[in-house]
Formats: structure tokens, C-alpha cells, sequence
């Protein structure tokens, strides 16, 4: 079964309500206590919606005309997985990057994963943004590497200083949800 974009929305924002929603007191990646928590790992770690994922992020990057998508590993990396497959069945190479939080230090020393090359333009993408500080420390490696940002890509837009952030970095910045999104 196909479905419109619009079809595929609605299911991934049922399906991030019912299966990724939690609420308690939990202190976010940023520092920041919220009332609420999202871990969207928790329907991108399942292929239905992880399929979703990548065919709607993909609707969203096809048009900057990026060489590669890449992100934070871990909350990134089965996005950018899919992301690529999604481009495949489009007919476009769009290959994955992982970016590691610092370089190995064995084998090939590599903060990049995956077939980057300078000059390349790389949308970024994550799972849930709150200030931007993962997607712009990604964005960072990808640039003191040579390459560019097409533009940044997320899941859910906590709205919590990330759009500034990448404004100023001049940057798009596209989000599949937000907070007015979740059923809090």
C-alpha cells in the first residue's frame, strides 16, 4: 500500500504520540528539565516507521541538492540509513554519513563514517532538536572536513533555540514535527 505524503505524516504522528511520548521529570541532552520526553528511538528503531522516516525527510532534503545526508551517531544513524534508501528508490545517490562525537583512536582515526569527501554538501539530520548543539557539533565535523551544510533536518523541533541557532549559521532548518504536534 501507498501513501500520500499526507497519509504517511499522520501515521508517524500517531505513531510518535502512542509508542515515543513519555512524561515524569527528565533532564534533556541540553541540560534543560522538561515534564515531558520524546524519544523518538523508539519508532525510528521499527522499520514501518522508520520507512516513513526516510521517505518524508528525503521529500525535504531532495530539493537542496545534497551529496550525502550525515549525523550524530546514535540518534542519527538509522535516519541517515534510511534517508539514503529513500533517495535510492528515488533514483538519486544520496549516501549516509555517521559523524562520531569525537575521532577513533584506532583503525583509520575517522570522525566520519561512510564515503565523504571534501567539498561534498551534506544536509544533517537528527532525531529530536532542542537547542541544535548535537546537529551543529555534527555540522561542525562535516566542515572542518572540507565540506558544507545544505540544510538541517530533524524528526521533532522542540523549539528550543535551534532555529535561532542555525539562522545564524545560515542554514535551513526543516522539522516533520513539533511540539504543537504531540498529544502532551
Amino acid at each position: 500500500m501507498t501513501l500520500t505524503g499526507a497519509e504517511a505524516r499522520e501515521r508517524l504522528r500517531v505513531g510518535l504520540n502512542r509508542l515515543a511520548v513519555k512524561r515524569g521529570r527528565f533532564v534533556l541532552a541540553s541540560g534543560a528539565v522538561s515534564d515531558y520526553y520524546v524519544n523518538v528511538k523508539e519508532i525510528c528503531l521499527r522499520g514501518e516507521y522508520l520507512r516513513l522516516i526516510g521517505a518524508l525527510l528525503w521529500e525535504r532534503i531532495k530539493p537542496s541538492r545534497s551529496d550525502a545526508v550525515g549525523g550524530m551517531t546514535l540518534g542519527a544513524d538509522p535516519i541517515v540509513a534510511a534517508v539514503a534508501i529513500a533517495a535510492a528508490e528515488d533514483g538519486c545517490d544520496c549516501p549516509a554519513l555517521i559523524v562520531r562525537r569525537e575521532a577513533k583512536d584506532h583503525g583509520t582515526g575517522q570522525r566520519i563514517e561512510g564515503p565523504f569527501q571534501a567539498g561534498m554538501r551534506v544536509a544533517i539530520v537528527e532525531d529530536v532538536t532542542t537547542t541544535g548543539s548535537s546537529a551543529g557539533a555534527a555540522a561542525d565535523a562535516i566542515i572542518a572536513a572540507g565540506g558544507s551544510i545544505s540544510g538541517v533536518f530533524t524528526v521533532l523541533n522542540r523549539a528550543a533555540g535551534a532555529d535561532n541557532l542555525f539562522a545564524e549559521r545560515g542554514w535551513p532548518f526543516q522539522a516533520l514535527f513539533g511540539v504543537e504536534d504531540l498529544e502532551l
